[in-house]
């Protein structure tokens, strides 16, 4: 009898002390969780204040400056955008020196098309969006 209650009081110690043991890894889970939690809503919250200051808007300050189907001088060419064009920054691309300008490649919107220009030929603004692209 006296080594049963033994044999019990040791298994009860024994069970008392992995409870604790693991309780200890479930808290340690937990704010692995909360820790990587934090992380993505900081990552969020960081990209969300790029956007924000990343510039809307660039005008052209080019003649005939070439919109193309993709940030090559090669590409095809969709049309040919004017001096003071406003248009909308979708993306900012790869960066490139093209006759000793180094620039990068923009994809934008202008009225119903978008395609890329290269930023040599554009001055960026942050601005609203330009009172003519609202009336349409």
């Amino acid at each position: 009898m006296k080594n049963l209650a033994l044999a019990f009081l040791a298994i009860l110690v024994i069970a008392v002390l992995f409870i604790s043991c693991s309780g200890g890894a479930k808290e340690k889970r937990l704010k692995a969780q909360k820790d990587s939690i934090d992380s993505v809503k900081f990552v969020a919250d960081s990209i969300v204040k790029a956007e924000k200051s990343f510039p809307k808007y660039l005008v052209i300050h080019g003649t005939n400056v070439n919109l193309r189907v993709s940030p090559d001088l090669k590409a095809v060419r969709i049309r040919q955008l004017k001096t003071n064009d406003t248009c909308e920054i979708i993306e900012k691309g790869k960066k490139e020196t093209i006759d000793e300008k180094t620039d990068y490649w923009y994809k934008i919107k202008h009225k119903t098309k978008e395609g890329w220009i290269y930023g040599a030929f554009t001055n960026i603004k942050n601005i609203e969006k330009p009172k003519t692209e609202l009336k349409k």
